[in-house]
């Protein structure tokens, strides 16, 4: 089956009662006049305040609920199977009653338009914008979110994309132009020659988005069309082959921090996650300086005379040089963006390439935010997770996430025994012989969970053919030096040489890895009588 790389799901489209075909996204640049440009701006201005005004009026009918009598009653019904249809019964009537619904805010959103927001958006916009605004709020309502973000007129939280319903009204794409009112936006000259928008402007088209992004401190435009049917899937020149192949093993993932291990049926890898994203601190921390005392010197007013902020008062002043300093520094965060994101599909297609079939643990990446908060916005382990379920699902196969209390892979062993690990021993040894970096090991034993439950029989008969693969992986991590210059993570462990457990012929022949802290000929010889003992290797915590 062809692989669609960006193909949508499934459950927002059915979600905006549209249709459940498979979907792709072409992305094409639009050529924005001088004289357009103003109009545009005008009409993202009006949607912002018509969605802070939907959020806002959204927000109000969630606390008149919250603090209804019906809803206290509501919340009182046990959350037991058996009251079950009664509770959710109970808080629809509600949410109907108080009008928290997203047809009863879409019926609001008329009246904005009757204000001179309906001047520069359209209906059809004004549902998006309340269906986006309905999305949040219901969010916070049944706790999955603490707060709503309403959009400022510049930074990260403006409005930065529209988008309609259908090709017929609204947003429409026409042959080579976007058409939105009286406003039409050609695609650059030459783009059309591109054989990826080529083959999406043969598709016919769902409906349309209209993307505002700020390069370099000036605004571009795209329109993304949300074409029906399967991506284009690109085949190497020289070879004539596809260029992401799929594979058939069962892969094993274990998702860490920093780290990532991979483990399918004939390949296993350790590595850094998203090892090649290296942010410039020393550029980022001089520029976020530089905009912290050109924030203080122009509110002298919001600082103390030791430097310490006024409770109270907020900084609104900005000058010119500190805007262009600020726009630099929302480059440098957008350049970033946009690397880690390439980084992630390259390796979603690297681990698709074994096998489409993968398996890891549902963790708490909110969890990781908190004790990991740097790493974390820095390698993105959630984005990623994400980019591979869709490419997976576009491939006919599958992401499987399994309980994690179920299953305690980092603490069980090949002969049942579970041993409880503290977060810094990043080596797995048991009394029976199996020794393995804790990473690799979890991955490994990932591939033979079935139904939240550890098949540990299946896992100790395929574990004499894939333990030298696993330490071929291990010793590899540990001598391979970053591309960054920088040492080895801690969380690799230390490699351990030695006999194999299994007696394979394929593990005996494997190089052995001889540390820089080895222990001296001297203490080798006197202990050459002896039974050398493996010591887990001890790492501060992460």
């Amino acid at each position: 089956m062809p692989l669609l790389s960006n193909i949508l799901k499934t459950k927002k489209l059915s979600k905006r009662g549209r249709s459940t075909t498979p979907s792709f996204v072409c992305e094409v640049p639009l050529q924005v006049l001088p004289s357009q440009e103003p109009v545009l701006q005008t009409r993202f201005e009006a949607a912002r305040q018509c969605y802070n005004a939907l959020l806002g009026e959204a927000l109000r009918r969630l606390r008149l609920m919250q603090q209804s009598q019906a809803y206290q009653a509501a919340r009182k019904i046990p959350r037991g199977i058996t009251h079950l249809a009664e509770r959710k019964a109970a808080f629809k009537q509600i949410r109907q009653s108080m009008g928290f619904t997203e047809y009863a805010l879409s019926r609001y959103a008329t009246t904005i338009h009757h204000s001179w927001i309906g001047d520069h958006v359209d209906a059809v916009i004004g549902q998006t914008l309340a269906h986006r605004a309905f999305d949040a709020v219901d969010k916070m309502a049944l706790g999955r979110a603490k707060k709503v973000r309403f959009k400022g007129r510049r930074g990260i939280h403006q409005i930065g994309s529209l988008e309609g319903k259908s090709n017929q009204a609204g947003l429409r794409w026409r042959t080579d132009h976007l058409e939105w009112g009286s406003l039409a936006l050609p695609m650059i000259s030459g783009v059309e020659h591109d054989p990826i928008i080529a083959y999406g402007l043969t598709h016919p088209i769902k409906y349309v988005r209209l993307v505002r992004r700020n390069l370099r401190g000036q605004d571009r435009y795209y329109a993304q069309l949300i074409c029906e049917g399967i991506p284009l899937r690109k085949l190497d020149p020289q070879s004539g082959r596809f260029q992401h192949p799929l594979g058939s093993d069962m892969v094993g993932l274990d998702i860490g921090p920093s780290t990532i291990g991979v483990v399918g049926e004939t390949q296993a890898s350790l590595q850094r996650f998203a090892e090649e994203i290296v942010r410039d601190h020393a550029t980022l921390r001089r520029e976020q300086r530089h905009a912290d005392r050109q924030r203080r010197a122009n509110n002298p007013d919001c600082y103390d005379a030791q430097g310490r902020a006024i409770k109270g008062k907020h900084p609104r002043n900005k000058s010119r040089r500190q805007r262009h300093t600020e726009a630099r520094i929302r480059d440098l965060h957008r350049k970033e963006a946009a690397h880690r994101k390439t980084l992630h599909g390259q390796l979603a297609h690297r681990i698709l390439a074994q096998g489409t079939i993968i398996l890891t643990e549902k963790l708490s990446y909110k969890a990781f935010q908190k004790r990991w908060g740097r790493s974390i916005s820095i390698r993105a382990p959630r984005l990623f997770l994400t980019i591979l379920t869709r490419k997976a699902e576009s491939a006919g196969g599958q992401v499987i996430e399994f309980n994690t209390r179920t299953t305690a892979l980092s603490q069980t062993c090949l002969c049942g025994q579970k041993h409880k690990k503290r977060l810094s021993e990043r080596v797995h040894t048991c009394e029976c012989g199996v020794t393995m970096q804790r990473d690799l090991f979890s991955a490994y034993l990932a591939r033979f969970v079935e139904d939240d439950a550890l098949q540990v029989a299946k896992a100790r008969e395929s574990w004499l053919g894939s333990e030298p693969i696993l330490r071929t992986a291990w010793q590899q991590a540990t001598q391979n030096q970053p591309a960054s210059g920088q040492r080895q993570p801690s969380s690799f462990g230390r490699f351990v040489s030695g006999p194999s457990q299994s007696r394979s012929p394929e593990k005996e022949n494997l190089p052995e890895f001889k540390a820089s802290d080895a222990v001296t000929e001297a203490q080798v010889s006197a202990r050459a009588g002896e039974r050398m003992t493996v010591e887990v290797f001890r790492t501060p915590r992460l």
